[in-house]
């Protein structure tokens, strides 16, 4: 009888016991989530990339559309050629993440030679999705990637798939920002893909040298997403013993380099736009770093010698010196020409040379194998984590380029966003080439009424040279050398909005060369297989306190106090007391029992 007691008691009481720490494990969630919102709102408020998103959409594409080749698509399946089907994905997605802004699409065709020996067969086309801006919408910001492959390539997945997925998770963090806080771009976004960039960067060069010839001096800044992904917060296999990859942010020169040799001297206008973007840059990466620990990306597990998960901090301020910002030294990419336009650019691009102290490939630290067969997201992720499966520490390495790209257009100086107003939201299309004597086509398609996309718009031009026309599309011919002020004037029955843009009509437009399409190629650049890491899909890396919030990898931290409240939840800690009052209850009771038993004895 006493035992049965004893036995009923202690259950109750562990029963009691468990039930109000149950009950305080919501508390203690909410405290963990508490601490991240606390630490976010000491940030000031703005878009933010989804890691995820970004990653989800770079393992679709890379593994649906393969061997990208430009010129060669001619009604091939994906898995043969997804190049035409990769621009049709990506294309459709872009539009979805800026519903509601008058995202307006143009596929760009133009004529490449093809590889060395193998004649194209088709045109190459770069893809432009443009977003007017509400209060200057003749100034422009490009977001650039390229989308094609070496003929030898296979996913193409670092090089450069994962430029183009991190443009549709800027898109979605811009629209979902603006829808948000009810606002719009100020100026006008323009997110392209360039096509042929493996074979001589013929896409970027037909863009600046045609397509926006004329529109050169109202752009305000290029931000061109390389390849990205093998980089910080990344340790080559996921060992703790290998030092953070560097990441790259390259930015326009003020003088000439030995990668571009022939920069102009810089006018005074030139040089203190390029001097602006550099100063936003070194004030975006720290708030980058910022916003990823506010949104609880805080701690990231290493593999140790040992064989164990070791967390360690990441995004912190002392690790600012793994983003390596720099003055352009790296060319070959699509910023190229744009640079040489005297456009204020940043390149940003992870590690791909080997070991990140010397900058050389070593059996240790082999270079990342891009423009090959081997470039898959499955071994992005083997050098991220050591394992084929998604890695969190890639996945923050391609969320990272993303999030310093929001924070750059969320400023007023690049970027930036405003409300709107009754009035039609309108910008002109690309100004190409304008020389005298030549049709130039001109267009405000990417224009409509906030709220209500399906309102009627009238669309009157002024050329400034005496001449008007009426139309979304026209033409016009300059007959005279000169400056002219282009008008465009949209209307709707609520209200009008007002465009202008200087045109400059010359004899013959500055046209920018290519240093890098005199050197043809075959495009078949493999490498032997065995040089790279066999992958070990037992290892795992983990992100806290993210992790703990979304409920995986539920591990209790060991301390984590909540800023002005107890260090033990309430019901918790009400629990242990109701166990405590409990068992001295019962021990009284057992007192008294056992007496009485001895007394009647």
């Amino acid at each position: 009888m006493l035992r049965r007691l004893l036995h009923s008691c202690c259950l109750c009481i562990c029963a009691l016991y468990a039930t109000s720490f149950w009950l305080s494990l919501p508390v203690l969630a909410h405290d963990i989530r508490s601490q991240v919102v606390q630490e976010h709102s000491k940030v000031e408020d703005g878009p933010v990339v989804d890691p995820d998103y970004i990653y989800n959409q770079l393992f679709y594409m890379g593994t649906h559309f393969l061997h990208r080749e430009a010129g060669y698509d001619s009604n091939l399946p994906p898995q043969s050629n997804g190049h035409d089907e990769f621009t049709a994905y990506w294309t459709q997605e872009m539009l979805g993440d800026l519903k509601g802004f008058g995202a307006q699409v143009r596929r760009d065709p133009f004529t490449i030679k093809g590889w060395q020996g193998r004649p194209a067969k088709v045109p190459a086309f770069n893809v432009e999705v443009s977003v007017p801006g509400a209060v200057h919408p003749e100034q422009v910001v490009i977001i650039g990637c390229h989308y094609d492959g070496m003929a030898s390539s296979n996913q193409s997945a670092f090089d450069d798939a994962s430029g183009c997925a991190i443009e549709l998770g800027v898109a979605r963090a811009m629209g979902q920002y603006w829808s948000s806080h009810h606002v719009y771009p100020a100026r006008t976004l323009r997110f392209v893909l360039f096509d042929a960039e493996e074979q001589g960067l013929f896409g970027s060069f037909h863009y600046v040298n045609s397509t926006i010839n004329g529109d050169l001096p109202n752009i305000v800044a290029m931000i061109n997403e390389e390849q990205n992904g093998i980089a910080y917060p990344l340790r080559y296999l996921g060992r703790l013993a290998n030092p953070l990859l560097p990441f790259f942010a390259f930015t326009t020169p003020l003088q000439t380099n030995d990668t571009y040799p022939r920069l102009p001297e810089w006018s005074s206008l030139q040089r203190a736009a390029i001097l602006q973007f550099q100063a936003e840059i070194k004030q975006a990466i720290p708030a980058a770093f910022a916003l990823f620990r506010a949104q609880g990306f805080q701690n990231l597990t290493y593999h140790s010698a040992k064989g164990q998960d070791v967390p360690r901090p990441i995004f912190t301020p002392d690790q600012l010196g793994n983003v390596r910002m720099l003055e352009d030294t790296l060319g070959a990419s699509d910023q190229y020409a744009f640079t040489d336009a005297g456009v204020p650019c940043i390149t940003m691009a992870g590690n791909f040379s080997g070991d990140p102290r010397t900058g050389k490939p070593t059996p240790l630290y082999p270079a990342y194998p891009f423009d090959t067969q081997m470039d898959t997201i499955q071994l992005m992720n083997t050098y991220a984590d050591g394992s084929s499966h998604q890695s969190q520490a890639l996945t923050l390495a391609l969320a990272l380029p993303g999030m310093i790209t929001v924070e750059l257009l969320h400023q007023p100086a690049v970027l930036g966003e405003a409300p709107a107003d009754q009035n039609p939201i309108a910008a002109i299309g690309d100004i190409g080439t304008a020389p005298a004597g030549h049709s130039l086509a001109l267009d405000a398609k990417a224009s409509f009424v906030p709220g209500q996309p399906q309102a009627p718009l009238s669309y009157a031009w002024n050329f400034g040279d005496g001449a008007t026309a009426q139309g979304v599309s026209v033409t016009h011919t300059y007959a005279h050398a000169g400056s002219y002020t282009l008008t465009l004037t949209v209307s709707s029955p609520a209200g009008k909005r007002v465009v202008s843009k200087l045109v400059t009509v010359v004899a013959h437009p500055t046209s920018y060369t290519n240093p890098y399409g005199a050197f043809p190629s075959n495009g078949d650049y493999r490498i032997d297989p065995a040089t790279q890491p066999r992958a070990n899909d037992h290892l795992i890396d983990v992100v806290s306190p993210r992790s703990l919030i979304a409920g995986e990898h539920v591990v209790m931290p060991a301390a984590l106090p909540v800023k002005n409240g107890p260090m033990i939840p309430v019901p918790l800690l009400a629990g242990i007391i109701i166990a405590v009052i409990l068992l001295i209850t019962g021990v009284v009771l057992l007192a008294r029992f056992v007496g009485r038993t001895r007394a009647e004895g």
